[in-house]
C-alpha cells in the first residue's frame, strides 16, 4: 500500500459525499426612477431583481432615495388590489423601517418573502408591487409646515424574485 493511499481515500470520500453547492439569493439588478414634485426632484430605487431565490425565503431589502429639497419617509405598503403578479403569486412584507424624519436623503429597509411563485418552464418567479410614500417639500422652503413638507408622492416599486440564475 502506498503512503498516499489513506490521503487519497479520505479526499475521495469527502468529494463524493458532498452534494452540489446550493445557490444563495443574490441581487441581480436595481433600477431607479426620478419624480419631480414642484421644485423638488426625487430619485428613488424602484425596481430590484433577485435570482437564485427559494420560495418562503425572507429577503432583506433596502431602497434608497434622495431629493434636492426636504423629504420625509411616509410609508411602504403593498399596492392594492394586486400586490403580487402573476396570478397565484403571493407573499408578505414586514419589518418596515424608514428614514428620514426630514432631510434630503434616506432609505427604507424591509423584509419580503414570496410564499408562492409562478412556474415558467425551468424557473419559478414572482413580482411584488409596492408603494413608497414620501412627504415632499415641493417649494423647497423648509420654513413652511413641518420641515417644509407640503405634499406627498407615491412611487411605485417592484421587487422580483426568480429561482433561476437570471430573471
Amino acid at each position: 500500500m502506498s503512503k498516499w493511499t489513506p490521503g487519497v481515500t479520505l479526499l475521495s470520500c469527502v468529494l463524493l459525499s458532498s452534494g452540489p453547492a446550493l445557490a444563495q439569493t443574490t441581487e441581480f439588478s436595481r433600477g431607479q426612477t426620478t419624480v419631480v414634485v414642484g421644485a423638488n426632484t426625487i430619485t428613488a430605487d424602484n425596481n430590484v431583481k433577485f435570482v437564485n431565490y427559494t420560495a418562503d425565503e425572507t429577503i432583506r431589502v433596502t431602497l434608497s432615495y434622495s431629493a434636492t429639497c426636504n423629504i420625509l419617509f411616509g410609508g411602504l405598503t403593498l399596492r392594492l388590489p394586486q400586490s403580487f403578479t402573476p396570478a397565484n403569486v403571493s407573499g408578505t412584507i414586514s419589518s418596515v423601517s424608514g428614514t428620514p424624519t426630514a432631510g434630503t436623503s434616506g432609505s427604507v429597509t424591509f423584509d419580503i418573502a414570496f410564499a408562492s411563485l409562478k412556474n415558467a418552464g425551468r424557473k419559478d418567479f414572482g413580482v411584488a408591487h409596492l408603494n413608497l410614500v414620501l412627504g415632499v417639500d415641493s417649494i423647497c422652503n423648509p420654513a413652511t409646515g413641518t420641515a417644509g413638507i407640503d405634499e406627498s408622492v407615491t412611487i411605485g416599486v417592484q421587487i422580483s424574485a426568480s429561482t433561476a440564475a437570471h430573471p
